[in-house]
C-alpha cells in the first residue's frame, strides 16, 4: 500500500525555523528588559522622581498639602488634615521601598535632617507638596553597592535625579 503524498504528519523544516526564530527573538526582549544589577539604584531614583511628581499634581488637583516622610528603605505618603499629618493612600497610593538601595541622608534648604522619629513626636514629613505647585527645596540621597545618587529640588516642582558612575 502505497502513501498518498499530501498525508505526511508532523511539521516541515521551515514550520520548525519561523517557531525557533520567533522564540529567540521573544527571549531577547526579555533579556533586555531586565535591570542589570547596576541599573537598581537609577531605578529606585527615578520611580522616586516620578512619584514625587505624582505627589505634586495631586497637591495642585486636589488643593491637598501633601507630605512624604522617609525612612531607611523607603517612604510613606502624607495628608495634612485638621492641623496634624496622617498617613495616607487614598490620594496617591500607598508607600514605596527602595529595593536594594538604602537612604543616606535628606537635605532640607541645605541643612541635612535628622530622620529618627523621637518616642510621643507627631508624624510629620521630610518633604511636603503644597496645592501651589511649590515644593520644599530638597536633596534625597540614596546608596548601594557603593554607588550613590539623589533626588532633588529646587522648590519649583521639578525634579532632577542624578547618579554617579562609580
Amino acid at each position: 500500500m502505497r502513501r498518498a503524498l499530501g498525508n505526511d504528519s508532523g511539521f516541515s523544516l521551515v514550520e520548525i525555523m519561523v517557531v525557533m526564530v520567533i522564540m529567540g527573538l521573544m527571549a531577547s526582549a526579555v533579556v533586555l528588559m531586565m535591570p542589570t544589577r547596576d541599573d537598581r539604584l537609577t531605578h529606585a531614583l527615578d520611580s522616586t522622581r516620578t512619584y514625587m511628581a505624582a505627589m505634586s499634581r495631586t497637591a495642585v488637583g486636589t488643593g491637598r498639602v501633601l507630605g512624604l516622610r522617609f525612612e531607611d528603605g523607603g517612604y510613606t505618603p502624607l495628608v495634612l488634615q485638621s492641623g496634624a499629618w496622617r498617613p495616607d493612600t487614598a490620594l496617591v497610593g500607598r508607600g514605596k521601598t527602595w529595593g536594594d538601595a538604602h537612604l543616606m541622608s535628606v537635605e532640607l534648604d541645605g541643612a541635612r535632617l535628622d530622620l529618627a522619629r523621637k518616642p510621643g513626636q507627631a508624624l510629620r514629613p521630610h518633604v511636603w507638596f503644597l496645592p501651589t505647585g511649590e515644593v520644599a527645596a530638597f536633596k534625597l540621597s540614596l546608596i548601594l553597592d557603593g554607588r550613590s545618587g539623589a533626588v532633588k529640588s529646587a522648590g519649583a516642582g521639578r525634579f532632577e535625579v542624578t547618579a554617579d558612575e562609580g
